[in-house]
């Protein structure tokens, strides 16, 4: 220890010495400054000693907007839902503007300072949030509508507010659709979301007015700045087959996903599930299959497959052949590629729905993998009154573990002389995991009921619902469950509507949106 020590002095000793010879060395002509040169001095700072000044940050939130960079509900991202999002503060008012696809939500309130930031007050809500001096931020952490939130609004000088665009139709409203009395009808929508502000949608609708021959629609709507959703044009995706084939009359009752399926050495993006019939008495109803490499098409049904759900060769029709048949199908990717569960409506012996699992990623070679009811243990209507599964929209949520569910209600109103279509809805989830083998177990399980689509949408009759999904078939959130449904009025309040031959209430066939929300 001793030795390392007197080493440790003597090095040192050599280094200072080392350090002299350099500074002494420097003193010679190489060292010298230029004599014509005088030294630059600061008369602020004749010794240097200060450094440059800094861009002061306001000491508290200043005047302007902030942008929301980030919010989460539940530990769930939803920063992205918002086409914008932004507080305006100036002098004690502040604005918050909201716009996602349920329209453009604007609310006025004060600004009070606080120790490290300011309180929001609108209305009787409070919003405490505090101030990153360092980021110019508003940071939010707390509790809103009993659901943990957490946001952070960066502020933005430059930037500029969008217009509060008019056009377009809001989500509840009719979102779509021809005059009322041109003896058209728009109804049965299945919807993929592309992001959060583009709306694909297929649904069913004629092609002649006063024609009652279904077809299958599409159209895409874009979200705007004043939240409102702006659709093209409809085109006929979808058509029915050719005399004698099976589904010569009728094809409708769309549902489709993204995924990855071949077929004929084609590589196709889209597949649909429709309902097709050879009967106009709206009996021996079947399922088909086509696919496509965009969402408008063009589409080709899987004739080698088709119908995928064969009514005339299952063992059903032999005792039942008058009766309604398979149809009102669903899909929900299982894989995000070929597998999918395909869900539809039986009505025969008894009316439910079925579920099958199918590998459809070759399409020369398709294989049915599973198969069962739906079982109904919890299932309800909106009275409460033990009910089954039928005409349903499925829709998983991944986050939570669910199966999401969406059906029409029996008994049928029989008021207003309209007697053929639901007037209610019942929401219900089941508790699922991460996969779907509890459907086709032998476990028993239970639906849990959360909601209902009635008469407080402002119409009579309420049907042939849809959840707004993914592609594969996913809600988009969690805790935010938005639908598309069919409005209808009354046959009574039309008396005189015979033009065409168009069924009485069917050209009153409309869709608009509705939203609900679960803990």
């Amino acid at each position: 220890m001793k030795k390392r020590k007197l080493l440790a002095i003597f090095c040192a000793f050599a280094l200072t010495l080392s350090m002299s010879a350099v500074s002494l060395a420097g003193c010679g002509d190489g060292g010298k400054e230029d004599p014509d040169t005088p030294p630059v001095v600061d008369p602020d700072d004749p010794d240097g000693s200060e450094k440059p000044d800094e861009p002061t940050l306001p000491e508290t939130p200043q005047d302007g907007y902030y942008v929301l960079t980030q919010k989460s509900v539940e530990n769930f991202d939803r920063t992205n839902a918002y086409l914008f999002n932004c507080l305006y503060l100036q002098g004690e008012n502040a604005t918050w503007y909201e716009t996602d696809y349920t329209g453009r939500n604007v609310q006025e309130g004060t600004v009070e300072e606080t120790d490290g930031g300011i309180t929001i007050l609108i209305g009787l809500r409070e919003y405490a949030f505090t101030y990153d001096r360092a980021a110019r931020a508003l940071l939010f952490s707390g509790k809103i509508d009993r659901q943990n939130v957490q946001m952070r609004y960066a502020y933005q000088e430059d930037y500029v507010l969008p217009a509060d665009d008019a056009l377009g139709a809001l989500f509840e409203e009719e979102l779509f659709g021809e005059d009322i009395n041109e003896n058209f009808y728009n109804y049965c929508p299945t919807v993929v979301m592309e992001g959060q502000h583009k709306m694909h949608v297929w649904y069913c609708s004629n092609k002649v007015s006063g024609n009652v021959t279904d077809y299958i629609a599409y159209r895409c709507g874009t979200l705007n700045s004043g939240g409102r959703w702006e659709f093209t044009e409809k085109q006929l995706v979808l058509e029915h087959g050719e005399s004698g084939t099976w589904d010569s009359r009728h094809v409708c009752d769309p549902t489709v996903v993204q995924g990855a399926f071949s077929m004929g050495g084609e590589q196709y993006s889209w597949l649909m599930a429709f309902l097709g019939c050879k009967t106009s008495n709206n009996t021996c109803n079947e399922v088909g299959i086509a696919v496509a490499k965009a969402p408008e098409g063009p589409w080709l049904k899987v004739e080698s497959l088709n119908p995928i759900a064969n009514y005339y060769e299952s063992p059903n029709y032999a005792g039942y052949p008058n009766t309604w048949g398979f149809g009102q199908p669903s899909l929900v990717s299982v894989d995000g590629a070929g597998k999918v569960l395909l869900f539809y409506a039986m009505g025969a012996a008894k009316t439910c729905t079925v579920v099958e699992e199918w590998d459809l990623s070759n399409l020369d070679e398709p294989q049915k993998l599973r198969s069962a009811d739906v079982r109904e243990r919890g299932v309800v209507n909106a009275g409460g009154e033990t009910d089954c599964i039928n005409n349903a929209d499925f829709a998983y949520d991944r986050v939570r573990g669910r199966l999401y569910c969406i059906k029409e209600d029996f008994p049928y109103p029989t008021d207003g002389q309209t007697d053929w279509i639901a007037g209610t809805n019942t929401l219900l989830y089941l508790e699922v995991g991460d996969n779907f083998d509890l459907l086709f177990g032998s476990q028993a399980y239970l639906w849990n009921k959360f909601a209902v689509l009635d008469e407080g949408t402002g119409y009579a009759r309420n049907h042939n619902a849809g959840f707004v999904r993914s592609g594969t078939g996913e809600l988009l959130d969690p805790y935010r469950i938005p639908v598309l449904y069919t409005a209808a009025h009354l046959k009574v309040e039309y008396p005189d509507w015979e033009l065409g031959g168009q069924w009485p209430s069917l050209h009153t066939y409309r869709i608009h949106g509705k939203e609900f929300t679960i803990r």
